[in-house]
This record gives structure tokens, C-alpha cells and sequence, in this order.
């Protein structure tokens, strides 16, 4: 079994002297190891755990597999997630920091067209009481007044065409944001909400139901028998379940809802100003859907069994906070689960 990567002041991505074969062999132990399939996500994150500078990382596959005697693919995935969620994040950053140079450029350019007008505006007025006075010969002075002129059309020109480029590239900026912001709060292979999101999203909505006085619920589901599905046809096809799964439950749970997927096959599902017993009528009715499904591997052409899940439902108590609703949520779930699966329960009714 595998016990943990060697110690991290000769962690680097080779060892000095060592092969670009040796690196592949040593991330292929580790996931005959931990019993992982060899998908280039399971790779990827092998390779990251050896080669990785992110401390938060090595920290995590570290902690999974002292814990658990080895690395769970769907721990796995929850840490690939979490990387890729943090790289977009990063992303993040870079862009909202183009963005204040974008705008600190405009801000300079606008201040400098300011100038060049008030400077314009004097000149001109010296200009006509050099005139006026005599001081100069007329025609001169006009000439001078007139390549002036011309000067502060040129600028104001190269004003315009700047600000219209910066225009351009604000546009862009504003679309690769929005595009990075989604990316940072999207789970990769369902498009719904990740746990970060979310958990964000639940804080809100707990502080406005508190303050307006309305009811809020959400319900904790968990695919039944999940692990075997993933044993029995594949992970590609535990893949493509979790995805119908994710598209059953927002289809299913109505427009006035969020879903999220907490990790593994686990989901959550935000009813705001929904009473609890409405909210687990909701979701029963999507695992009544679910059931009457017939399934067919892909792959082989053969029948799968129904696809089945639990739910816990809890409602918002006056003064609780996020954790403790999610907790009686999950333990509602947990009961589920103990009383045979395949069934949606209430934290508090027993």
C-alpha cells in the first residue's frame, strides 16, 4: 500500500538524474497504489502531487491517505476539482487585475485630454489678445492659431482612438471575467454550482430569509449504491450517471431553486422561501422520475439497474447558521439511507 510521497524538501518534478520514464513509472505506482483508474484526470493529479508547488495539494492527498489507508477516487475528484477551481481562481485575479490597469490608463488619458484642453483654451485666448493688441501681425497670429488648432485635433483623435481600443478591450475583459467567474464556480463535469458556490449562496439566502421572515430549505441527496455502479460498468458510466442525475434534479426541482454538487454523488439542492415538506414533495418527485428510467450501458448494450437515491430535507430554524442546516440535512440523509435508501426523509420527523 502506498504510505505517502517522499519528504517534501526532494519533492521537485525529477529527481536530479532521473528520467522522464522514471517520473511515469512513479506516478503509475502511485495510482496502482491507491487503485485508480489510469484516466488522464487520475494522471494529471498524481503528477501534480509529485511535481505540484501548491502546498495545499500535497497536504490533501497526504491527509486522504493517512486517513483512509489509500486515496478514494472520489476523493480524487474532489481534489481535482478543488485544483482546477483554484487555478480559475487565479485566472480570476489576473483578469480583474488587467481590468484596474485597463481603467487606471483611462483614467490617466482622460485627466491628459482635460489638460490638453484647458491649455488649448488659453493659448487661444493669448492668441486673440495678441491679435486684438497688435503685438503681432495678423496673418501670423491666425497661422499660429490655425497649426494650434490643428495640434489639438490631432490629439483629441489619438484621445478617441485610444479610448476606443481600451472601449475594445474592456468589452473582452468584461467576457473573459464573467466566462473565469463561472469556470471558479462550476463543477467541471456537471456545469452546477460547486460547493464554494454554492455554500456562498446558501450564507445569502439564510441572512435575507432571516431578515424578511420567509421560509428556506434544502435537501441533501445521495445516489444509492453509487460504488457499484462505478465497479460494475465503469467509471465513464458512473460519469455519465452523475451527469443525468445532475440534469434530473435541476429539471426536476423547479426554477426557483439552486443545485449544487457537494462532491462525489452527493447533491444539494436550495429551496428559498420553501417550507421543507414542499421541498421533500419536490424531490421525491424526481426520484419517482428517476426510477421508472431504463437504463443501457453504452458500452455493452446491457440493461443497468434502476438508479435510485436518498434524501435528508431540512428547514431553516430561526438563528441557525449554514453548517448546523446542512448537518440536519445530512443526518436526515443518513436516516434515509439506514431505513433502506431509495426514499426522501425530514430532519425531525421520526
Amino acid at each position: 500500500m502506498f504510505q505517502g510521497k517522499p519528504p517534501v524538501a526532494e519533492k521537485s518534478a525529477a529527481y536530479p538524474g532521473e528520467r522522464p520514464v522514471d517520473l511515469f513509472e512513479r506516478i503509475g505506482g502511485f495510482l496502482r497504489a491507491n487503485k485508480l483508474d489510469p484516466t488522464p484526470i487520475n494522471y494529471d493529479l498524481a503528477h501534480q502531487f509529485f511535481c505540484s508547488d501548491d502546498p495545499n495539494l500535497v497536504a490533501a492527498i497526504d491527509g486522504a491517505i493517512r486517513r483512509d489507508g489509500l486515496l478514494r477516487p472520489e476523493v480524487a475528484a474532489e481534489i481535482s476539482q478543488a485544483a482546477s477551481n483554484q487555478i480559475s481562481s487565479e485566472l480570476l485575479d489576473q483578469l480583474l487585475g488587467r481590468a484596474h490597469k485597463n481603467m487606471t490608463m483611462a483614467a490617466g488619458l482622460v485627466t491628459q485630454s482635460t489638460a490638453d484642453v484647458k491649455a488649448y483654451g488659453s493659448a487661444l485666448a493669448s492668441g486673440a489678445g495678441t491679435m486684438t493688441k497688435g503685438g503681432v501681425p495678423a496673418q501670423t497670429a491666425l497661422g499660429l492659431l490655425v497649426e494650434l488648432t490643428r495640434t489639438m485635433i490631432g490629439k483629441t483623435q489619438d484621445a478617441e482612438a485610444q479610448l476606443r481600443s481600451m472601449g475594445e478591450q474592456m468589452a473582452s475583459l468584461r467576457d473573459d471575467l464573467a466566462e473565469a467567474q463561472a469556470t471558479a464556480e462550476s463543477d467541471p463535469l456537471t456545469g452546477l454550482a460547486n460547493r464554494r458556490a454554492f455554500q456562498a449562496k446558501l450564507l445569502e439566502a439564510i441572512e435575507q430569509a432571516e431578515a424578511e421572515g420567509y421560509p428556506l430549505s434544502v435537501a441533501f441527496c445521495d445516489i444509492d449504491h453509487f460504488k457499484k455502479i462505478n465497479d460494475t460498468h465503469g467509471h465513464d458510466t458512473g460519469d455519465r450517471i452523475l451527469k443525468m442525475f445532475a440534469e434530473a434534479l435541476s429539471d426536476g426541482v423547479g426554477e426557483d431553486t439552486l443545485v449544487g454538487r457537494f462532491g462525489g454523488e452527493e447533491f444539494l439542492v436550495l429551496f428559498d422561501g420553501i417550507m421543507a415538506r414542499r421541498a421533500a414533495m419536490r424531490v421525491d418527485e424526481v426520484r419517482d422520475e428517476l426510477g421508472n428510467r431504463s437504463l443501457v450501458n453504452r458500452t455493452t448494450g446491457e440493461p443497468m439497474d434502476v438508479v435510485t437515491f436518498s434524501a435528508g430535507v431540512a428547514q431553516l430554524q430561526p438563528g441557525e447558521d449554514s453548517d448546523a442546516l446542512l448537518k440536519r440535512a445530512d443526518e436526515a440523509l443518513y436516516k434515509a439511507k439506514n431505513a433502506g435508501r431509495n426514499r426522501v426523509l425530514i430532519a425531525g420527523d421520526d
